[in-house]
């Protein structure tokens, strides 16, 4: 009986896992599967009551160990044992809930979002406390454990635990490790998809398992992992995809070619602003519902992007693509990998000119490593939360973005009344979660404390800046590009759900002849710095990997895009993607303005996708490379990237 007893107890564990995994997995598919198929429920109802049992018998191993070792008699005590009982239920439905207030946000498990927010515990728990009801949850979750634990304890009448035996610890103690061992090792190989639908997949999986996966796979080795070539193909082709001549396989033993003439660059001050979490559903001006009034009216000022993808669906790779036109490597950005490390940036190319740079920021530094990236890698001053008034309207992100423009124009003020000149960085916070902003003039009150609220202030915000700069004058010698960093929120059943990462781009260019254009060529965040220095008169620095836009055809675009552990290549036709262990997937579409994708067999199944995997591989591979050698980096000799075109 006393065996019994014990296997009752550890049991309760994995009984748990599944339990709270069922409802959560049937809340995930109502809520966030746009078309209910019973087949696709079943199929991520069954799967994921596998997963969920494998992971609650590793989860019980601390436990079960305890129970095969020692008697634990306080567990004979109702009381004791019920309060043990619905002390982990409670546990275990108060993360099932975080779980699917991830999933609203990012319509993922647990990946490496969720182990970047662990590693800034500040920020994430603040955000979290203003965000969400948290006391609400917590009770909600002590009612569902009491729940849990009372069909625990009927399951566990007349439990008994006498002293255990050597004879019985030695038995007791091989099983649990047997069993320990078999969950692990029948995890390892359980598929990561079970249907060709990613939110299927998604909720099929155990958010632990992806959190576990994610944290082991945080500093992928590509080569290793992924799809590769023969290297030398591999940089013929990459430089084929990226027009980048200078980075074929005799490259390095090729003499430097002849200096071109002085093409006098404009001696304009620069500011780039990456508005956090600007989606273009928000943007009037591209044909969505008006919500962003100040940058429509901006938009006829300048050359707007229509068509622009972001790199991925976080702001690090925002800051990756935009600052250092860095396709998004799987793994860490390259902020984070690389954070000690001199890597080529758009502030280095304009600091090597004499230029002041700084980057404005309303939070601090430390969050996605920013700090000490940035100011090892041609940034002169970094903006942070203690710059700011401690009266100034802040959520635990950082204050508002009124008072991190101010400090914008402040500094331009400063500039060109000592005749320097200036590059700038600014990153907004406004547009996230608590979406706790200042009481404005917009049609959206700020009481609600909703998404809509925190889009019409941060376009309030940006749009009072820009009247300031221009009252100031400081436009009449400034070029300005204003991107969203990402979309607000991911979704969709690709493996890599592009249309939710389409994003504004707006050049507003002191030179008239910009006024009022448009660029509908599909275009990747890593294109912005190219078409940046090329609209200020500048040859782009080897090694960048993005394109200048001015000059190009409206067809024929691409874009690099990165989802938890997956990368891929968009074009105005296909979606490639590649996964762990060669898991490659393609799509094909109508247009490159349509978001309706179709899953093909195999990429082998048409020489046009299998061409397009192998561009794709062959791009990834060539920058994992560069990075890993030291060579993604702006040598003051170093020829441009025109004069090897």
């Amino acid at each position: 009986m006393s065996g019994s007893s014990r296997l009752r107890l550890a049991a309760y564990v994995p009984f748990v896992f599944v339990v709270v995994g069922a409802v959560l997995r049937t809340l995930l598919y109502v809520g966030f599967h746009e078309t209910f198929r019973a087949g696709d429920a079943v199929l991520a109802l069954a799967v994921g009551a596998l997963m969920d049992g494998l992971v609650g018998v590793l989860a019980a191993l601390p436990f079960a160990l305890c129970l095969s070792l020692f008697r634990l008699r306080w567990l004979e005590r109702p009381a004791l044992r019920f309060a043990a009982l619905a002390a982990f239920g409670a546990v275990a439905t108060f993360f099932a809930t975080v779980e699917w207030y991830f999933f609203d946000e990012f319509n993922s498990r647990f990946n490496n979002i969720a182990v970047d927010y662990v590693r800034n515990p500040g920020e994430v728990l603040g955000n979290i406390h203003e965000s969400y009801r948290v006391g609400l949850v917590a009770a909600g979750s002590v009612v569902a454990g009491l729940v849990l634990a009372a069909a625990g304890m009927r399951a566990m009448r007349g439990l008994t635990l006498p002293a255990p035996r050597r004879r019985d610890r030695v038995r007791r103690l091989a099983v649990t490790l047997v069993a320990a061992t078999s969950a692990a090792g029948a995890l390892a190989l359980a598929p990561s998809d079970v249907s060709a639908d990613r939110i299927v997949n998604e909720i099929a999986q155990n958010g632990v398992a992806r959190f576990a996966h994610a944290v082991r796979t945080g500093n992928l080795d590509y080569a290793l992992y992924y799809r590769t070539l023969p290297k030398n193909l591999a940089r013929r082709r990459a430089a084929v995809v990226l027009d980048a001549s200078w980075m074929g396989p005799d490259a390095e033993t090729a003499a430097p070619p002849d200096p071109t003439p002085d093409t006098s660059p404009k001696p304009w001050d620069v500011v780039v602003i990456l508005e956090e979490s600007l989606g273009s559903e928000f943007i009037g001006a591209l044909g969505h519902e008006r919500k962003t009034p100040g940058f429509d009216r901006w938009s006829n000022e300048g050359l707007l992007l229509t068509n622009l993808t972001a790199t991925g669906n976080r702001t690090v790779r925002g800051l990756e693509g935009t600052l250092c036109s860095m396709v998004p490597l799987p793994g860490a950005a390259v902020l984070k990998r690389m954070k000690h490390a001199p890597v080529a940036t758009l502030a280095g190319v304009f600091q090597l000119e004499g230029y002041k740079t700084a980057f404005v920021y309303g939070g601090w530094g430390r969050f996605d490593d920013m700090k000490p990236f940035f100011p090892n890698n041609g940034f002169d001053e970094f903006i942070e939360r203690d710059a700011y008034p401690k009266d100034a309207f802040s959520t635990v992100l950082g204050v508002a973005d009124e008072w991190i423009f101010a400090q914008a124009l402040a500094r331009q003020k400063a500039a060109a009344a000592k005749g320097e000149r200036l590059f700038m960085t600014v990153l907004t916070v406004s547009n996230h979660r608590p979406f706790q902003v200042p009481e404005r003039g917009t049609a959206f009150p700020a009481a609600r404390q909703n998404r809509d609220a925190a889009v019409a202030y941060a376009d309030w915000a940006l749009a009072d800046y820009l009247d300031k700069a221009r009252a100031e004058g400081l436009l009449d010698h400034t070029l300005v590009l204003i991107e969203g960093d990402h979309g607000a929120r991911v979704y969709g059943e690709q493996v890599i759900p592009t249309p939710s990462y389409r994003i504004p781009g707006l050049f507003l260019v002191p030179d008239p002849a910009w006024k009022g254009r448009r660029l509908d060529r599909l275009a990747s965040q890593i294109d912005l710095a190219p078409t940046l220095l090329a609209l200020t008169g500048r040859d782009s620095p080897v090694p960048f990997l993005g394109t200048d836009l001015t000059d190009l055809p409206a067809e024929g675009g691409r874009a690099f895009v990165q989802h938890n552990r997956d990368v891929g290549l968009l074009t105005d036709t296909a979606l490639v993607t590649l996964g762990l262990q060669h898991a490659d997937i393609c799509y094909t579409r109508s247009g490159r303005d349509s978001d309706a994708f179709t899953r093909a067999a195999t990429c082998a199944s048409s020489p046009a996708l299998q061409s397009l995997e192998d561009d794709a591989a062959a791009v990834f591979q060539t920058a994992d490379e560069m990075l890993r050698a030291g060579d993604y980096t702006i040598k003051k000799d170093a020829p441009s990237v025109a004069e090897n075109r």
